[in-house]
């Protein structure tokens, strides 16, 4: 037996333990890696959802007939406000509610003159400010923003 290089059990013994010891410095890295990009993935699915809904809801403005006059705009409302539940629908009813309410009453197009044509403009908003922090103890993590918006117009 070499005196200088210890036994294969004696270093056996000496390793064990160390794939625990490298796990525990390594895992929470890994967890918050995936977390973040769940969570980025997540937010950024949502922002293109309302970015869609907002243009579509823009070109359904379009195709409401302009006359009557008087009950264009009122038209134009309820239009956009039935057709906004079914185009998120993919998202839970609780999340729905955070961007179109119940039954669409969030969504109100703007109606506007510019350079004398009528523009219609649709505005979405989701609150991301109340979301619950699943570290309490670090704070909000990933930082995300407190609302994601968009905004699609259309020339009516």
């Amino acid at each position: 037996m070499n005196p200088i290089r210890p036994s294969t059990s004696t270093a056996c013994r000496r390793q064990r333990g160390s794939s625990a010891v490298e796990f525990a410095f390594v895992f929470p890295v890994l967890f918050l890696l995936l977390y973040a990009t769940v969570v980025y993935s997540y937010v950024y699915v949502l922002q293109q959802g309302i970015t869609y809904t907002a243009q579509y809801l823009a070109e359904a403005a379009i195709a409401v007939d302009p006359s009557p006059a008087s009950t264009h705009d009122a038209r134009i409302q309820s239009r956009v406000q039935a057709l906004a539940s079914n185009q998120l629908s993919w998202l839970p009813a609780s999340q729905r509610a955070r961007v179109i309410g119940t039954n669409g009453e969030l969504v109100i197009p703007s109606f506007q003159t510019v350079d004398g044509a009528n523009v219609v403009t649709i505005t979405l908003t989701f609150d991301l400010s109340n979301r619950a922090d699943f570290f309490p103890t670090i704070g909000p993590l990933p930082p995300l923003p407190a609302q994601l918006q968009a905004r699609a117009t259309a020339r009516i």
